[in-house]
């Protein structure tokens, strides 16, 4: 975070302050109790009695480039088409700071075509990793 003499943007103030709030709300049970005083209880019951979604629900545990670097592209195929949902696939890409181009990323894409954009993608990404260390 910036210090005091450092300017900041607006929204990066508003943003540093809210990171501070849910921070204190995540450690501090009373406090987020207070902080959700301001709403009907009605709607703070519902927020209190939700089951909690463990983190990163939903997301598949894989990292794309890892898996072709480490155990090549049969593996990582294998492990793309063992995904469910283009939706899953989509958010390996994401996690993996994979852009995927072409008809990967039309929206009506098939899980074939995603799973090759997201082979392609790492691919690319590692050829320009070999090619920046070369020098």
């Amino acid at each position: 975070m910036a210090g005091p003499d450092k300017e900041m943007a607006a929204h990066e103030l508003i943003a540093a302050l809210f990171d501070v709030v849910v921070d204190e709300a995540r450690r501090n049970r009373r406090f987020a109790r207070r902080l959700l005083s301001v709403y009907p209880q009605s709607v703070v019951a519902r927020i209190e009695t939700a089951p909690a979604k463990p983190r990163g629900a939903g997301q598949p545990d894989l990292h794309a480039v890892n898996i072709l670097r480490r155990h090549g592209e049969a593996m990582l195929r294998g492990r793309l088409s063992a995904l469910r949902t283009k939706a899953e696939l989509r958010a390996v890409a994401r996690a993996s700071g994979l852009r995927l181009t072409g008809a990967a990323m039309r929206r009506s894409a098939s899980k074939a075509e995603i799973v090759d954009g997201i082979v392609e993608a790492a691919r690319h990404y590692l050829a320009q990793r070999r090619q920046a260390t070369r020098g």
